[in-house]
């Protein structure tokens, strides 16, 4: 008899424990789950002191504001892009790693065996902004226009230079595709970021450079550099005096860049979506898109399936565009 009182007791008190732990494990989930709760890497695959870098703070630190949590840049550059690019691939996909991409990122894996995919490594969250590249020259360079330097360039082949922030990245392809479509050779000098491209430029190290607008504009503006044209669609507000490729006579010749937000493959759709929902806010904030407009940047956004359509787009069209021109990383 006493045996099956505790036998009784014992099993009430079983029950109640598990009565209890059942009630307690979804607030224990819920408390997991909450995001974020703790800080937010954002990288950032290239040298401090370019466009990509600049974006990245600007954005970032509203979208720390807009979260509650901190959003930490991080810079890990090398190899184009591509070192920063698999740290993130590889990254948990929690929601805790974020990278700050290019058009770059699909445009590596055309020219050199990588150990990350980014149609499949890789999640677009949402569109940044868009941006054309400039076409600016060191004062000693010979040509004051565009067709005064391609002609230039005819008459002396493989005599000018141009400095681009590493091979294989949106600047080196956009450079190279013009060479392309005019007909001229001119040397390619990588190095190793935007910053340091500038500089070679500034002192006169290589004779032009085909760049965002974020470190050649303040020099154009100063007289330093010589900008002689536009790759977007129109004329840049931030350098309305500087005529588009097309204007100068190259027919159809339009190409622009782009920044964006990814995630590891992996990360939960919810995730996802309340980073590209906080994300479309912030490049909609007046101060953020005036900041990117004076920097040369296009604001735009879009939704993580929109996103995933335009990266799927480039990596077609820019992987056709690499066979056709030839381009390789060593160029």
């Amino acid at each position: 008899m006493q045996t099956r009182l505790i036998r009784r007791r014992l099993l009430r008190r079983l029950l109640s424990a598990g009565l209890a732990a059942l009630c307690v494990m979804p607030l224990l989930a819920a408390a997991q789950s909450a995001y974020p709760n703790r800080p937010i890497r954002f990288i950032v695959p290239f040298p401090p002191g370019g466009g990509a870098e600049s974006t990245a703070r600007l954005v970032g630190q509203k979208l720390g504001e807009a979260l509650g949590q901190p959003v930490v840049i991080e810079t890990r550059a090398g190899a184009g892009g591509n070192i920063g690019t698999e740290f993130v691939a590889k990254a948990a996909p929690d929601g805790y790693t974020i990278l700050l991409s290019t058009n770059g990122t699909v445009i590596q894996p055309h020219l050199q065996k990588l150990n990350w995919d980014p149609l499949k490594d890789l999640v677009p969250v949402s569109l940044i902004a868009t941006y054309p590249l400039v076409i600016a020259t060191h004062p000693s360079t010979p040509g004051t226009t565009l067709r005064e330097l391609v002609a230039h360039a005819k008459a002396s082949p493989g005599k000018l230079s141009y400095g681009s922030s590493g091979s294989g990245g949106p600047l080196h392809m956009g450079a190279e595709l013009f060479k392309n479509t005019v007909g001229i050779d001119v040397l390619h000098i990588p190095y190793k970021g935007n910053a340091p491209a500038t500089l070679a430029i500034l002192s006169g190290e290589v004779n032009m450079t085909f760049d965002s607008l974020v470190g050649p504009l303040p020099n154009i503006r100063a007289g330093k550099l010589r900008g002689l044209a536009i790759t977007g669609k129109r004329r840049s507000s931030v350098l309305p005096d500087v005529p588009t490729v097309i204007e100068t006579g190259v027919a159809n010749f339009v190409y622009e860049s782009w920044n964006g937000v990814a995630a590891p493959a992996g990360t939960p759709p919810e995730i996802v979506q309340r980073l590209n929902a906080e994300i479309v806010k912030v490049v909609a904030l007046p101060e953020v898109r005036d900041r990117l407009i004076a920097l040369g940047y296009d604001p735009a956004s879009n939704s993580p399936a929109e996103f995933a359509a335009m990266v799927a787009s480039d990596y077609q069209r820019f992987g056709k565009l690499v066979k056709e021109i030839g381009l390789r990383a060593d160029q």
